[in-house]
């Protein structure tokens, strides 16, 4: 590298640093305005907690993080600094929140504060945008298609206005409405629009994405992989909600399990763009993906056996000990679980093995077999011909040959 591009290099190095840290500036300025409002008053005109604004800091800190150390590696790739753009784009976005909550929080009816909030509203549903353009340009940094780039962009720009203009009441501020909504009788069509252009863009990405995989190197498929690890956590997380929060399908707020989660499995995509861009580890992807799945599966049986175990021992215990019986069942229900835990694990993982790893499941059942037929052999002859055998069916190798002290058979 010559000296110029060198300096160039660094330049730019330098600039997604300073990116990185004025996000987590602005994002500090936003917790501190939230902190400073009456936490009473927070509670009723917010739909956000101080925890859970940390939590989603962290996550688009970790954006700007990643976009800094991917320019560091590889300057040129428009990821990097999508990423480190998602980061201040959103920190701005938080310091709106903040002002327009420490201002609603002393006037409800402050004109600084619902213009905040109005800008906080439409901030929100914009940050859709950036998203997709990094998944447009994963993990080359060019778009597959520019046509189809263009279409995501205009689709989104049509978007956001729309929801802007809807009379609903604002994200983040459910107490108020919105100022520039239209009237009520096209909130219907509105709503109609606004989500057919919305399957716009992801119809678009999902296209290019699954093209790139077909098409791709196998560098390029394994980089794919680690963003489709983030996603199946980030659905794995939105499919666990319900569950997690079962207050939210009558319309409560999210558990603190449920966004320490949601939280956890957001964060996962700019770390596995990260680790994809600068391929660091990137051939642990299949163990990563094996794994998740199995403990998936493993996590889901045993909270079934859970589950059901109180249900079918607090019935008869109810009759012998009354008072007892929940934390009994409870405690019978968890030793129960403890027991299964090795054996359900082992069984998932040959089940896993067996559908979506054959070939090193066939490999390892040869050599356990060729272990059991040699452990009694004693003549050396038979020996070699299982070993040759056990060898041609596991590595395939174009030849094959065994040295034995001053032999080669």
């Amino acid at each position: 590298m010559s000296g110029s591009r060198l300096a160039d290099s660094r330049g730019r190095a330098r600039i997604a640093v300073a990116l990185a840290g004025l996000t987590a500036g602005c994002l500090l300025v936003a917790l501190v305005l939230i902190a400073l409002a009456p936490a009473a008053r927070v509670a009723e005109i917010a739909s956000l907690r101080i925890g859970e604004a940390s939590l989603f800091g962290v996550t688009w800190v970790t954006f700007a993080i990643v976009g800094a150390i991917i320019v560091r590696y590889q300057p040129d790739n428009m990821v990097g600094w999508l990423c480190s753009l998602a980061g201040l784009y959103v920190a701005v976005i938080a310091v709106a929140t903040g002002i327009a909550t420490y201002s609603l929080a002393l006037d409800g009816t402050s004109p600084i504060g619902v213009t905040f909030a109005w800008i906080v509203h439409t901030g929100s549903v914009s940050t859709i945008l950036v998203p997709l353009l990094i998944l447009m340009r994963f993990p080359t940094g060019r778009p597959l298609s520019r046509p189809a780039e263009w279409l995501t962009i205009a689709a989104i720009g049509l978007f956001v206005p729309l929801l802007a203009l809807e009379p609903m009441r604002l994200i983040t501020f459910p107490t108020t409405p919105n100022p520039l909504g239209l009237g009520e009788a096209r909130i219907e069509f509105l709503i109609i629009l606004a989500y057919a252009l919305l399957g716009v863009p992801i119809a678009s990405v999902t296209g290019t994405l699954i093209l790139r995989y077909r098409r791709g190197s196998a560098v390029e498929r394994l980089q794919l992989r680690w963003l489709g690890l983030a996603t199946i956590l980030l659905v794995c997380a939105a499919i666990s909600a319900p569950l997690t929060s079962p207050g939210l399908v009558g319309g409560g707020r999210l558990s603190t399990t449920s966004v320490v989660i949601n939280a956890v499995a957001f964060t996962s995509i700019p770390v596995a763009i990260g680790i994809a861009i600068v391929r660091y580890r990137l051939y642990d992807i299949d163990v990563i993906v094996k794994r998740t799945v199995v403990y998936g599966v493993v996590s889901a049986v045993l909270a079934a056996v859970y589950v059901v175990g109180v249900l079918v021992l607090q019935g008869p215990l109810v009759r012998i000990v009354p008072g007892e019986a929940q934390t009994l069942a409870t405690a019978g229900s968890t030793l129960l679980v403890a027991a299964l835990f090795r054996p359900i694990r082992a069984r998932v993982q040959r089940t896993i093995d067996r559908r979506f790893d054959r070939e090193r499941y066939e490999a390892r059942r040869t050599i356990e077999s060729f272990a059991a037929d040699v452990r009694g052999e004693v003549e050396l002859d038979a020996i070699l011909r299982d070993f040759r055998a056990a060898t041609a069916r596991t590595v395939h190798p174009a030849t094959a040959a065994c040295w034995i002290r001053g032999r080669i058979a």
